[in-house]
C-alpha cells in the first residue's frame, strides 16, 4: 500500500487537502525541489532532481510523471518514465535525489515532448492530537519535464531570435500572435504591449514547438495610433528570465 493510499484512509478522522504549492502563497511547501523544470536529453541514461526537507520534522515524498493531467495520481500516471525512489522519507534537514529514467516510447524526433513531474509532500500527523480532527495539508510541486531528442535543428539559445510576433488588430478584439518555428517549447513569464502611454498585460502562455499561440489582452480596448512595442520574458532551461523587446508592424 502506498503512502498516498494510507493518507487517504486517514481522511476518515482528518480533513485532507491537496494543493499545488505554486497556487497556495499562504502555505509554502517545505520540501524544496531544486530547479523550475527538468530537461531530459534523449541520450541520457537518467537525470536527477534534488529535494531538500527544510522542516525540523520528517516528511514523506511521493513522485510520479504524467503526460498532461493536473489531476493525475501515481496510480494512473501514464508517462514513459520511472522515478526512483517513487516513495521516500526525508529526515529533518536532509536531502534526496530523484532519479528519472526514460522507459522508451515512440516520441517525435524533430521536437521536444512535454511531460510533468509531480512531487507530493506528505507531512506527519500530530501524534499528540491523533484522537481529534486534523487537517492534513499535502503540498504538490508540479514541474514541466521536456524530453529533448538528439539531432534537433537549432539550439535552445537560438529560440529567442527565431520567435515571431505579429499584432492582429480587429476593433477591440485584437491579439498578438506568436509563431514558434523551432522544435523547442517557448515558456514565458509574462508579456505586455505598449503604445504611447497605454499598456496592456497579455495572457502569455507557453508556445509549443512548430505551432502558434494567440495572446489576448486581459483588459481589451481599441488600439490607438502609434508604435506597438511588445515586451516579454522568455524562460530558459535554467529558469532564468530573458527580456525580449519587439516593435510590431501594424
Amino acid at each position: 500500500m502506498s503512502i498516498l493510499t494510507r493518507c487517504w484512509r486517514v481522511a476518515a478522522t482528518a480533513s485532507l487537502v491537496v494543493l499545488p504549492s505554486l497556487c497556495a502563497p499562504s502555505a509554502q511547501a517545505s520540501v524544496v525541489v531544486t530547479g523550475t523544470r527538468v530537461i531530459y536529453p534523449a541520450d541520457a541514461r537518467e537525470v536527477t532532481v534534488r529535494l531538500t526537507n527544510q522542516d525540523n520534522f520528517p516528511n514523506a515524498v511521493q513522485a510520479w510523471i504524467d503526460v498532461d493531467d493536473p489531476a493525475s495520481t501515481p496510480a494512473d500516471a501514464d508517462a514513459p518514465f520511472v522515478v526512483n525512489p517513487a516513495i521516500s522519507r526525508l529526515a529533518p534537514g536532509s536531502g534526496q535525489r530523484l532519479r528519472i529514467m526514460f522507459t522508451g516510447a515512440a516520441l517525435p524526433q524533430d521536437r521536444e515532448s512535454l511531460f510533468h513531474l509531480n512531487v507530493l509532500q506528505i507531512p506527519p500527523m500530530n501524534a499528540s492530537t491523533a484522537d481529534r480532527n486534523q487537517m492534513l495539508l499535502l503540498m504538490r510541486n508540479r514541474l514541466k519535464l521536456f524530453y529533448r531528442p538528439q539531432g534537433m535543428a537549432g539550439s535552445p539559445e537560438q529560440l529567442a531570435e527565431r520567435l515571431q510576433f505579429v499584432l492582429v488588430p480587429s476593433g477591440q478584439q485584437w491579439h498578438v500572435r506568436v509563431d514558434n518555428p523551432t522544435g523547442f517549447h517557448a515558456s514565458f513569464g509574462g508579456a505586455t504591449l505598449r503604445i504611447g502611454e497605454q499598456q496592456w498585460t497579455l495572457k502569455a502562455a507557453m508556445v509549443a514547438p512548430k505551432s502558434s499561440a494567440q495572446w489576448v489582452p486581459q483588459s481589451p480596448s481599441a488600439l490607438p495610433g502609434g508604435e506597438p512595442v511588445l515586451q516579454a520574458q522568455l524562460i530558459n532551461d535554467y529558469g532564468a528570465r530573458l527580456d525580449l523587446r519587439h516593435v510590431l508592424p501594424r
